[in-house]
């Protein structure tokens, strides 16, 4: 998981507690990444976050289904009459999962072009 979001570590090397003043503390500014650069540096913004993390469900709703869709194939082949009603509701359920994926994927695609709103997805 280091590939995706690097470590934030709290220490006084981004900005010290003298210079933090009376009004507060901005966790953005305080907590360092690994090479100590302030989080605030990097991840300008909450959307930034949120495209991270939309773009990664995708990729992990994408390795569910296939996962749905493999063990549907093992029961399937494996068990007799019952296998075979227990793997038809999982290809169901991962083939409606799969629709609404690739749905909302398009609806923000539509969003994108008739707003004219970047949006990274």
């Amino acid at each position: 998981m280091d590939i995706l979001v690097p470590k934030a570590y709290a220490q006084e090397t981004c900005v010290g507690a003298d210079e933090l003043g009376g009004g507060g503390v901005n966790l953005g500014d305080v907590l360092c990444l690994s090479d100590n650069t302030p989080v605030s540096a990097v991840y300008t913004s909450p959307a930034f976050l949120v495209n991270l993390i939309v773009q990664n469900i995708f990729v992990i709703g994408g390795v569910i289904l296939f996962l749905l869709i493999f063990y549907a194939g093992f029961k399937f082949i494996q068990s007799g009459s019952q296998g075979k009603e227990e793997a038809k509701k999982i290809i169901t359920t991962a083939v409606a999962g799969a629709v609404v994926m690739f749905c909302a994927y398009w609806i923000v695609q539509i969003v994108q072009v008739v707003t004219g709103v970047d949006i990274p997805i």
